[in-house]
């Protein structure tokens, strides 16, 4: 289902333009899709975003330098977990700092993912590809529970805004009052009272491993 264009600055721009009447085109999400069942990305529920990073396109993360790397280490140390295509602990922090690094595409769907590991969910895939036009990605990233991973994807858009150097951050891309421990744990409080409960759960798994697809109803 589409969406309208959520960025990290609060100002829509045109897509495939690099600005618009002089203004720097921010990393937005242009549109998301949930997948509750099998699709061409996977056989088990999905979020697929297209992303635009705009003038983060030319920002990797070996650019943006160790000091955004560290940053996000601090704020996710459960990141080293993900072992990324070297399929070992520490692997995807390898990604990120060794030659050019890796774009910020790829960076949100492993945050997107470690934000749900946080909340108690058992969720690891995700890939991204790009989508044809400059800058623009598709990221995809499981999820347990819709409306957190919905929130999941959110959220690790505005903690990578928050963490960009102050250069390349555009006016009022984060709130003055915003802080990422409040909103960390105001996600959490939010992914816990939306768990399903221990019967729920247990007739939930029973029917996953038969392929039986389910579907909630009190959303």
């Amino acid at each position: 289902r589409g969406v309208p264009a959520l960025d990290c600055g609060g100002v829509a721009f045109r897509p495939g333009h690099r600005t618009v009447w002089g203004v720097q085109r921010n990393m937005r999400i242009l549109d998301r899709s949930v997948y509750v069942g099998p699709s061409l990305y996977a056989h088990f529920p999905v979020i697929r975003l297209e992303l635009d990073l705009g003038e983060l396109e030319a920002w990797p993360t070996g650019r943006l330098g160790a000091g955004f790397v560290d940053a996000l280490a601090a704020a996710l140390p459960g990141l080293h977990e993900h072992g990324c295509s070297y399929r070992e602990p520490g692997g995807f922090f390898r990604r990120m700092r060794e030659d050019d690094g890796t774009w910020l595409g790829h960076v949100l769907e492993h945050v997107a993912i470690e934000l749900q590991n946080m909340a108690g969910e058992e969720v690891t895939f995700g890939k991204t590809r790009a989508a044809g036009a400059p800058g623009v990605y598709t990221v995809v990233y499981e999820y347990a529970q819709r409306d957190e991973g919905i929130a999941a994807g959110e959220l690790a858009l505005k903690l990578l805004c928050s963490l960009l150097p102050a250069e390349l951050q555009p006016a009022d891309t984060v709130p003055a009052d915003w802080s990422w421990d409040t909103a960390r744990d105001e996600f959490i409080r939010y992914a816990q009272r939306r768990a399903l409960g221990p019967s729920t759960s247990s007739l939930v798994k029973a029917a996953e491993k038969q392929d039986i697809p389910w579907l909630r109803l009190n959303d």
